[in-house]
């Protein structure tokens, strides 16, 4: 079934990927209030895309275990990056910098659940996924998000021309 009201928000996705691919890569911050259609806009997205997809969520637990997406795209890709997750921050995120080497979208869902270990790493690999030929997918509710919420430092980090932001509005009648 196609989306409705969302190809400007494809378009966007679309053309960052090309920046991606191209070899400026990019974050794009999906926002939105719960069931406005997020995860359907990315999973519409990412149906057809020419590069590996990558997938990770953060969850709504009372405590949340470390790093979530990343143990997510680690069970997918297994490899150096699944090695890595028993050594330190550092680690970590060299070794998920080297997977994003290869032309990717790594898809983070949910980022308004993040845990603050989390939210580091996709801090660090804001500043430097420009590097890389990937395209890196923010989901997160913007109505939930306070003025002391950890995720508005990480948004603030992440700043055009590497991040694109992609509001989606509520659908007309």
């Amino acid at each position: 079934m196609p989306l409705l009201e969302r190809q400007p928000a494809l378009d966007l996705l679309g053309a960052a990927l090309a920046d991606a691919t191209g070899g400026a890569g990019r974050v794009a911050l999906v926002a939105g209030e719960a069931g406005i259609g997020k995860t359907s806009l990315v999973r519409a997205f990412t149906a057809d895309v020419p590069v590996r997809v990558l997938r990770g969520a953060c969850d709504d637990l009372l405590t949340p275990g470390p790093l979530g997406p990343v143990r997510d795209v680690a069970r997918t890709l297994g490899g150096p990056l699944a090695a890595a997750l028993g050594g330190g921050p550092g680690e970590i995120a060299d070794a998920l910098l080297d997977a994003l080497a290869t032309p990717s979208v790594l898809v983070v869902e949910d980022v308004h659940w993040a845990d603050e270990a989390t939210l580091d790493l996709l801090a660090f690999l804001g500043r430097r996924v420009e590097q890389c030929p990937s395209l890196v997918v923010l989901t997160y509710r913007d109505d939930e998000l306070g003025p002391t919420t950890a995720l508005r430092r990480v948004l603030g980090v992440l700043r055009p021309p590497v991040a694109v932001r992609i509001a989606l509005p509520p659908l007309s009648l």
